[in-house]
């Protein structure tokens, strides 16, 4: 790292931490806030000389300490501390223009910005990139000389709902969640399950449009609480419930229902399982025969001619949970072996970007006037950070997210239900009607 560069301490690693220049080391502390430098200081253990720096950079104004000249002390961005725009310091070569960086990028510029406690310009200038600018019309131009009032303070669950819409806490809304639930036979005599309902809008959307009862059972408890309020709130309650619990706790017991159940539901879930055979041992222990399972999940490109992905291996290492996904091979023959038949294992990816990015592009325009309280900012982090990954694999062609429908069948083949009985359960949709909508070749 070079003195020129925004630098937030608290991101260091130990071992560098312990072997930096103290002279350094206050050039870093020189750009951070107040805020930051006090954060720091609670967060990291530090020796003698450090604490006495902290100390002085605490007890000195923030202006003075940012406007400090020589020594590297300078803000990052300014063109004399950089030598120009068209040229660096001796024997380096002459840097490039800044490349303008996408939407979502920009906002997880925002973000790291606001986490130093430095100016988010200043930031861009610093690592070379042209800050991401929407075209306003006329209209809007004119409309923003007007002061809007303050907005509340945003709790994460609001957070979410302002990237993917109220009730969801993943892209598509409705519209995805109905398609989804289109690749089963879906009536009003079984109930279905739902493995990872996050905040439970997909399951209560399918659940008016089919009459169906749900049933939810979401491993973040935070969610789950949220989700189980929504559905109080809209009425559905005994038609929809959500309840949370833990996918490493989850016994066939708690997957039992009488009669079995005639649709689960699980999106991009899956993946991080830790034991998905068990899993899939479970689901298919509690569906009726005949009954579907639905998933969408991500893939990870099985060519062994490609490469491994730098953003395969980045979007691995932001997942909370962690991430080992299976390659389509690896994924039907455990599906076989668990005694499901594969209907279609449709790649959905060109689909599933687009809703991506309109979330975040939502989620940017929400963050213009937002009121963040402290607490909230390392949620926006994690946030932007783990959709930003996932974007980039997506992208790469190394990973894809695929919409997977089985069937369950019985080890010996004599299914108790007869097909005419599974015509009847509801209103079936064609395989070459789904294939159609979603703009899917056979």
């Amino acid at each position: 790292m070079s003195n020129g560069t925004q630098v937030n301490l608290a991101t260091v690693g130990s071992d560098e931490l312990k072997a930096m220049p103290i002279a350094v080391f206050n050039s870093y502390l020189d750009q951070m806030s107040n805020e930051a430098i006090a954060r720091f200081k609670r967060m990291r253990k530090l020796n003698d000389a450090q604490k006495a720096a902290v100390e002085r950079a605490l007890s000195e104004p923030e202006s003075k300490r940012k406007s400090r000249k020589g020594g590297g002390h300078t803000e990052a961005g300014g063109d004399k501390a950089h030598g120009g725009a068209k040229g660096g310091s001796a024997g380096e070569p002459a840097a490039k223009g800044p490349k303008e960086t996408s939407l979502w990028k920009d906002l997880l510029l925002r973000l790291i910005a606001w986490w130093d406690g430095v100016d988010t310009d200043a930031l861009a200038r610093s690592r070379g990139i042209k800050r991401w600018k929407r075209k306003e019309r006329p209209a809007k131009a004119a409309a923003a000389a007007v002061p809007e009032p303050e907005a509340p303070p945003l709790t994460r669950i609001d957070l979410l709902q302002k990237l993917w819409g109220d009730g969801f806490s993943l892209p598509g809304g409705i519209d995805f969640a109905l398609r989804i639930a289109g690749a089963a036979k879906i009536g009003k005599s079984a109930p279905c399950l739902d493995l990872a309902p996050g905040l439970g809008g997909g399951m209560r959307a399918v659940a008016r449009a089919t009459g169906a009862r749900f049933v939810g059972f979401e491993s973040d408890r935070e969610l789950a609480g949220a989700a189980a309020a929504m559905t109080g709130a809209a009425g559905l309650d005994g038609i929809a419930e959500i309840h949370p619990i833990s996918y490493e706790g989850l016994s066939a017991e708690d997957l039992s229902t009488e009669g079995g159940y005639g649709t689960v539901f699980m999106r991009e879930a899956f993946f991080a399982v830790e034991d998905r055979e068990r899993m899939l041992s479970m689901i298919h222990g509690a569906l009726q025969d005949e009954g579907s399972l639905v998933l969408t999940d991500f893939v990870v490109d099985s060519n062994p001619d490609r490469p491994v992905s730098q953003a395969v291996a980045q979007w691995r290492s932001a997942e909370p949970d962690g991430a080992d996904p299976w390659t389509e091979l690896e994924y039907r023959n455990a599906l076989e072996a668990q005694h499901f038949e594969v209907e279609r294992f449709d790649n959905i990816t060109s689909k599933y970007l687009p809703l991506v990015k309109e979330g975040l592009r939502r989620f940017h325009d929400c963050l213009q006037n937002a009121k963040l309280p402290p607490e909230t900012v390392p949620i926006l982090m994690r946030e932007g950070n783990l959709w930003l990954a996932r974007s980039q694999a997506l992208e790469s062609g190394h990973l894809s997210i695929a919409l997977i429908h089985a069937r369950r069948v019985t080890p010996n083949g004599d299914n108790a239900i007869e097909e005419e009985d599974a015509l009847t359960e509801g209103a079936a949709v064609d395989d070459d009607e789904i294939a159609m909508e979603w703009g899917l070749e056979e």
